[in-house]
């Protein structure tokens, strides 16, 4: 198995709790999904382009705008909970916009690398 590469994005940094109500500081990493295509050929029949076209419309009335426009940007793809101490002892703290390269290698330790 090769090592396994993807770039994130911080996307949301905020405190999280378990069940026994310990406090963690939760970093999400998300990265930005590849387009769907959304042109139909135009071999298809008039009846299934119309109705692709309604579906996406249903999709824009049900899903609140800022939603829509969160799903296109970006997705999570990682979740990290530090304690209190481990957030408190970094030397650099992790901040929303702060770009990296996950490495996850076949021994299956996880990399953060900043970009």
């Amino acid at each position: 198995m090769n090592e396994i590469v993807f770039p994130v994005k911080v996307t949301a940094i905020h405190p999280a709790y378990d069940n026994q109500g310990n406090e963690y500081i939760c970093i999400e990493f998300g990265f930005r999904p590849p387009r769907i295509p959304t042109m139909i050929p135009t071999s298809v029949p008039d009846e299934v382009s119309e109705m692709i076209k309604a579906s996406r419309d249903v999709v824009k009335v049900m899903v609140p705008p800022q939603l829509q426009a969160q799903w296109r940007t970006y997705a999570n793809r990682l979740s990290l909970f530090l304690t209190l101490d481990e957030w408190e002892n970094l030397q650099q703290k992790y901040t929303v916009s702060d770009e990296f390269n996950i490495t996850i290698q076949s021994n299956g330790n996880i990399v953060a690398k900043k970009l």
